[in-house]
């Protein structure tokens, strides 16, 4: 779980800014097997509203994807980001059930799960030029030439 501590804006006046940098590795979060995540760091700003925090978040993910075309996997970067609002008091409503909690920290698993997700390419090529897979006999072109008697 990744929980930060906002705190020091309990005292401060609305609109008052503090940042901190997230490092965490992939793992934790809890991602489908198809995408490995193995870092993601990042930058988060929090905001001191009359009755909440708003986190807003740019990151960077080190990833495993898996070649569309080839089926290899190969190392790519995901960036996202995040905007969230946060209440100061459970008394109080809040849209998406997030609070702070009684140690003023707020979650940002859920946040950096999410965003995360929705920011994997619906493409992904280990090379722009990847040649892919026979469809003839199966070979990896990018390893070994096909030797099959295929019309290209």
């Amino acid at each position: 779980m990744q929980l930060s501590s906002v705190k020091n804006l309990f005292r401060c006046e609305t609109g008052e800014t503090i940042q901190f940098d997230v490092s965490e590795p992939g793992e934790q979060f809890g991602f489908p097997e198809q995408i490995e995540v193995t870092k993601i760091v990042g930058k988060v700003t929090a905001i001191k509203l009359d009755d909440s925090i708003v986190a807003s978040g740019n990151f960077v993910a080190d990833a495993t994807l898996i070649c569309d075309r080839c089926l290899d996997n190969f190392p790519g970067k995901i960036k996202f980001s995040f905007e969230r609002e946060y209440a100061l008091d459970r008394k109080g409503e809040s849209e998406d059930g997030l609070y702070v909690d009684k140690l003023g920290n707020i979650d940002l698993t859920n946040a950096i799960h999410d965003e995360l997700l929705l920011a994997v390419p619906t493409q992904n090529f280990c090379k722009d030029d990847c040649p892919g897979i026979c469809q003839g006999c199966g070979q990896n072109l990018n390893h070994e030439k096909c030797t099959c008697k295929i019309v290209k």
